[in-house]
């Protein structure tokens, strides 16, 4: 076999560091058999193992034998460098090539997308279009992303490219063997992104039932949901059903997509029953982990426990589901079960909100010696940093403990910086239990992180009124009057479950 295509099969297959291989090795043949293909084979494998240093041998030796001319090779060199992040030299080679094609335009502009350069990847797309040099759908999509990265800042320059393609929409290249709407499935992404949900919504509505894909969809009901739009994500998902007619194609993207858009555990159900007609339930965890997810936020914890149980392959992610549901349903004595025997499993290793789903059934449980105990290992026995969330639960089981001292002194211990969450929970406690002394103290500190808070006033005022110090507890009162702050008004909901 020639030795480039060898070392095509090499790359095409994974075999990326073989193909390296091959190339040191003709190196040390001499390099007779090297030609306008070698090189770019050769960089494909580099820029696939982020194997910056070989890359630049590899330039080195493509200077050195005067390839550097060559479109392909220079094309090469650019997607090597982007993917390494050396924006310097991919475009350093982008500005000496002699000749440039449509991938070599794409290749830079992705770069400067995926490396944090948005604005950058504007200039050469105008510098494109004034060198009558003509885009494809690759192009389009590359750009509308990059404007969907910057957000809601970038809403007029991609009103201006979204113009551009309405003009010159026929002249844009795309490939002959798919008729995918790659291009109108970037429009609505970019627009659900620069928080333009109507124009999102007037080009989905506007294309032919044939034009949607599953990524249409799925991009359509995702943005409905940044938005908070469940009813419409719901509907959008049903129309997707019937429009494919139930067709078993329609993948876990969708349904995960869809999960947390449910509102009523009726809803729940059938979306339960689609994905086992589908055969989603059997194998993928994500579907599985959203499912005990669904039931346990629903009430539904029976439901849970029997889809767990079912489950023959388990990983950290259906672990975890069941174990926080346990946790938020009050079942102390399921969730440590279950993380203990998770603990046996040798191939899965707990993360950091199984042990949030631990800590938060023990402070319901009033378990405080079991949480200390959970929480060292968390640390000591897997290596796992605790975030604030974490500190938050210690302090609040703490709190609910009485044990308020203590937990004074596990915030001052603390790594980081408290956040006011952490002390407006131990001022709570503080009245809670009526140690005014400590309620002071704190109260002093959450005033000056939260200044703002009309919650921090209304927690010290009632301690104060609790200890029958009413011109004290007047007197933040009047405080709260004159800072223009007022107590947020609480309210109820009640969700029926069907």
């Amino acid at each position: 076999m020639h030795v480039n295509g060898l070392m095509r099969t090499n790359v095409a297959t994974g075999a990326c560091a073989e193909a390296h291989h091959v190339l040191n090795r003709l190196r040390r043949a001499g390099l007779h058999a090297v030609d306008n293909f070698t090189f770019p084979i050769a960089l494909k494998a580099c820029a696939a193992l982020r194997a910056l240093k070989h890359g630049q041998q590899i330039h080195a030796l493509v200077l050195l034998l005067g390839f550097q001319w060559n479109i392909y090779t220079g094309n090469a060199l650019i997607s090597l460098y982007c993917c390494c992040g050396n924006m310097q030299a991919a475009a350093q080679v982008f500005d000496h090539m002699p000749q440039r094609n449509t991938v070599t335009w794409n290749s830079i502009m992705t770069g400067c997308i995926h490396n944090g350069f948005a604005h950058e990847s504007f200039s050469y797309f105008r510098s494109m279009i004034s060198a009558q040099s003509l885009p494809d759908s690759v192009t389009m999509c590359t750009i509308l992303n990059g404007h969907a990265h910057l957000g809601p800042v970038a809403l007029r320059s991609g009103r201006a490219v979204h113009g551009y393609i309405t003009r010159q929409g026929h002249r844009i290249v795309t490939k002959p063997e798919t008729t995918r709407p790659f291009v109108k499935n970037a429009l609505i992404h970019m627009y659900i992104e620069l928080l333009c949900l109507t124009n999102a919504e007037k080009i989905f509505h506007g294309m032919v039932a044939e034009e949607r894909d599953l990524i249409t969809w799925t991009t359509m009901i995702s943005g409905y949901l940044h938005y908070k739009l469940k009813n419409q994500a719901l509907a959008t998902f049903r129309s997707m059903f019937w429009e494919h007619q139930g067709n078993a194609s329609l993948d876990v993207v969708i349904l995960a997509a869809v999960i947390p858009a449910l509102q009523s555990l009726r809803q729940g159900k059938e979306i339960h029953c689609f994905a086992i007609k589908n055969g989603h339930v059997k194998h993928n965890v994500f579907i599985i982990s959203s499912l005990l997810h669904m039931y346990a936020e629903y009430g539904a914890i029976e439901y849970a426990t029997k889809i767990f149980q079912r489950i023959e392959q388990r990983n950290v992610v259906v672990w975890t589901a069941m174990i926080v549901g346990y946790a938020k349903h009050g079942r102390c004595e399921d969730c440590l079960r279950l993380f203990d025997e998770m603990r046996l499993q040798a191939e899965v290793m707990p993360n950091q909100l199984t042990f949030m789903g631990v800590l938060t059934a023990c402070s319901h449980a009033g378990l405080v010696e079991k949480a200390q105990e959970c929480f060292k290992c968390m640390t000591q026995e897997y290596g796992l940093m605790p975030d604030l969330h974490h500190y938050a639960a210690m302090v609040d089981m703490l709190g609910r403990a009485g044990r308020l001292r203590e937990a004074l002194n596990f915030i001052e211990a603390m790594p980081m910086k408290p956040s006011s969450p952490i002390w407006g929970s131990l001022l709570a406690y503080c009245c809670l239990h009526q140690d005014m002394n400590l309620g002071q103290e704190v109260a002093k500190i959450v005033l000056g992180i939260e200044p703002d808070n009309p919650g921090n006033f209304v927690l010290l005022s009632n301690m104060l009124a609790q200890e029958q110090k009413w011109d004290d507890a007047s007197m933040v009162r009047e405080a709260m009057k004159c800072l223009g702050l007022k107590k947020v008004p609480g309210c109820s909901l009640v969700h029926a479950l069907q």
